[in-house]
């Protein structure tokens, strides 16, 4: 009996420590946690640099993404939905895409985050992106929290907690 109480805890802690872990995916990027999202680093639709104080005060979830990816393609639908479902948050999407390519893409197809095109620069400089889509949450202090890859309908109630706050 003693020996099955141990076994049952001992499983019950592996299952929320990885329940704790389950957004933080990307283990080539785990530098990156914890640290400043350097947003002052890219441009705005006018072409001038973001403030660095423009990932303060609200929760952000930043999706790297391609035109020629297909999983970043399937995972816009259910971005679009889940930005609906929270209107208190920043949702931008970076691509090395030209402004032209994305501007073509967004005629045919809705992708209703803020985008940054032509970002290769000011990616590389910062992340090792070695794969695509990759999703980061951000928190009210311009702080990454997490690393995501592909986003799931199996993800979004984590990453929905983490956007609130709690």
């Amino acid at each position: 009996m003693k020996k099955f109480i141990f076994i049952l805890l001992f499983t019950v802690c592996n299952l929320l420590i990885a329940q704790n872990k389950q957004l933080r995916t990307f283990p080539d990027m785990e530098d990156k946690l914890d640290t400043h999202f350097p947003i002052e680093n890219f441009k705005d639709a006018n072409g001038k640099n973001f403030s660095p104080e423009y990932l303060k005060g609200k929760y952000t979830l930043i999706n790297l993404w391609s035109t020629t990816c297909a999983p970043c393609l399937r995972e816009i639908p259910l971005l679009n939905n889940f930005k609906s479902s929270l209107p208190d948050v920043n949702f931008i999407g970076i691509t090395y895409d030209k402004k032209e390519k994305i501007d073509n893409f967004l005629l045919k197809n809705k992708f209703d985050f803020m985008q940054i095109p032509d970002a290769g620069k000011q990616l590389e400089s910062y992340l090792t992106i070695q794969r695509f889509p990759m999703t980061l949450l951000i928190n009210k202090e311009g702080i990454i929290t997490d690393v995501i890859g592909h986003v799931t309908e199996e993800k979004l109630p984590g990453i929905r907690e983490k956007l609130s706050g709690k």
